[in-house]
């Protein structure tokens, strides 16, 4: 089994694209902001939600199929084909649709017509597929270093082009767009590449695989649908009851929020591939448990180190973004409770009841449509980020408690302390925006995880040790 040291030198080797990265994300924040206005950052997006949507049925589960049974067979580049022709050849039919009802679907996410955008979201499907694949080849067969450098190439050439082309050509929400689709394309093929031994195979049906790789799979698509709606509810919502302004003022707290979605990324490219091996080799319960405490502590500091300096970090976009500080506390609940719920929901992929993601999912974007509903007419954005914070912390608790009725039960008692001190610093800050205030509950979370504080200060301390 392996010790802490050695988990979190595999993990920090995962991280290091993730983080890399993230932080070039960020630079790309206040570049946008101050490059175009909100109404057209929240055009663009509209764009990125609806293939962001698109991405969570075209794949029909079988990506995630995928990474169930890599440990399990032996001929991986004969899972990967069975995997992913099917996905493939339904991204072209979905691509197809796309193409035909381009008006409708313009005048949907835009409120225009936008046939060449349509295009370039339609011809972005399969490149989509494609690129899913390569990197799940790679995170699968946890080769971190070069997961790491293809993480941080996918950023660097987005940010190149994002520049250039808001710079001399298109300096609206097409342009943004435009930099997206080419990155894909770029990455897509690089991947594709570096994975060419696994492409380049003579393959056959195997029924029996395929059987077994539905069974896992098709399950997700109901909930992967439903999860789109716990997804992108708020800028629906924003789209219908508000403009594009405040979709825009939105989209600016979302990516500020990509501070814990730095995390996130790191994180859950390194633990499904650890977890399911983990699981194979009879790994006791308590392993699990101590990654998920960990986490839960870390994730738990990071939203109030952010929450308390949320009007500082707005200082960096331009002054027409300034009141998307109040969209960030509620919001952030979106990264962190869905990261931390993959290490408390392991018992659903370990026994293969995927099919409890149906319900996990409607009961959460049910919560989320009904919060729209409610907060979104009144509240504009601020509503919005309540309705999702609140659905995401609902989406924890179904994916925990379902985990632990059908598996093995997990210790939650620090989870359930952590979330109420986090709700408790987003309302007040949400009421009182009031620094004082904020820094209390700072130092009371911080109070709250001062052993796992010291436990990873004395970890940090003897890995720098030892190395020198």
């Amino acid at each position: 089994m392996e010790t802490s040291r050695e988990f979190l030198k595999r993990l920090g080797a995962f991280s290091i694209g993730p983080i890399g990265a993230a932080l070039l994300g960020f630079i790309n924040v206040p570049l946008q902001t101050w490059l175009i206005d909100p109404t057209q950052l929240g055009k663009a997006s509209m764009y990125s939600m609806a293939l962001g949507i698109s991405s969570l049925f075209i794949y029909l589960g079988f990506d995630q199929a995928f990474v169930r049974e890599f440990n399990v067979e032996k001929d991986k580049k004969n899972l990967l084909w069975n995997s992913f022709i099917i996905p493939f050849s339904f991204s072209i039919i979905v691509m197809i649709t796309y193409l035909y009802f381009y008006e409708p679907i313009s005048k949907l996410l835009f409120g225009s017509v936008e046939e060449y955008i349509i295009k370039i979201l339609a011809f972005s499907l399969p490149f989509s597929i494609f690129n899913r694949f390569n990197n799940l080849i790679i995170r699968m067969k946890e080769k971190a270093k070069l997961f790491s450098f293809i993480q941080l190439l996918n950023k660097i050439i987005g940010l190149i082009l994002t520049i250039v082309i808001l710079l001399f050509f298109n300096r609206n929400f097409k342009g943004i767009i435009q930099a997206q689709f080419l990155t894909l394309i770029l990455t897509a093929t690089i991947t594709t590449f570096i994975n060419y031994n696994y492409w380049f195979y003579q393959f056959k049906f195997d029924k029996e695989l395929i059987k077994q790789l539905m069974k896992f799979g098709l399950p997700i698509i109901p909930s992967s649908i439903i999860l789109w709606l716990l997804n992108s509810m708020d800028k629906i919502a924003l789209r219908i009851w508000a403009d594009f302004y405040s979709i825009g003022l939105y989209s600016a707290a979302f990516k500020i929020v990509g501070m814990i979605i730095i995390i996130q990324t790191a994180f859950l490219s390194f633990w499904p591939p650890t977890a399911y091996r983990w699981y194979e080799n009879k790994v006791k319960i308590k392993k699990y448990e101590e990654v998920s405490n960990k986490l839960n502590s870390i994730l738990t500091i990071l939203f109030a180190l952010v929450v308390l300096l949320r009007n500082y970090i707005v200082l960096l976009l331009s002054p027409e973004y300034k009141d998307a500080t109040i969209i960030i506390p509620f919001l952030l609940f979106y990264p962190i409770m869905n990261t931390l719920s993959e290490t408390t929901q392991i018992g659903i992929g370990f026994t293969r009841k995927t099919y409890y993601n149906i319900l996990i999912t409607t009961v959460a974007g049910g919560a989320n449509i009904i919060g729209n509903f409610l907060l979104v007419p009144k509240y504009g954005a601020l509503g919005a980020s309540i309705s999702t914070g609140l659905s995401y912390i609902i989406f924890f608790w179904m994916r925990t408690i379902i985990s632990n009725l059908i598996w093995e039960k997990m210790a939650i008692k620090k989870h359930f302390i952590s979330i109420l001190l986090m709700v408790i610093m987003a309302s007040l800050a949400v009421v009182y925006n009031n620094f004082g205030i904020d820094f209390i509950m700072f130092l009371l979370i911080i109070g709250y995880h001062y052993k796992e504080i010291i436990w990873g200060y004395n970890l940090a301390k003897e890995i720098l040790l030892k190395k020198s």
